[in-house]
C-alpha cells in the first residue's frame, strides 16, 4: 500500500496510474508496477534446463531408434 499525503489515503499498487501517481490527485507516489527487471540467475537455471531436456530428448530418441533395428 502507497500513502498519499495530499488525499489522506492509501492506495493499493494496481489502483495507481500508469506513471505511478496517485488517482485522484495525480501526485507521484511510486515507480510503475511491473518494470523489475528478470534476476540473471533465472535465465540461468532456464538455460540449464533447456540443455539437460534437450539432452535427454536426444538420448530418447536415439533409443527409439535402437529398439526398432
Amino acid at each position: 500500500m502507497t500513502w498519499c499525503d495530499k488525499c489522506d489515503r492509501d492506495f493499493d499498487i494496481g489502483l495507481l496510474s500508469v506513471n505511478g501517481n496517485c488517482p485522484s490527485c495525480d501526485t507521484w507516489l511510486a515507480d510503475p508496477p511491473g518494470g523489475a527487471p528478470v534476476p540473471w540467475h533465472f535465465w540461468v537455471v532456464v538455460a540449464g534446463a533447456v540443455i539437460y531436456l534437450g539432452w535427454r530428448a536426444v538420448q530418447g530418441i536415439l533409443w527409439a531408434v535402437q529398439q526398432l533395428f
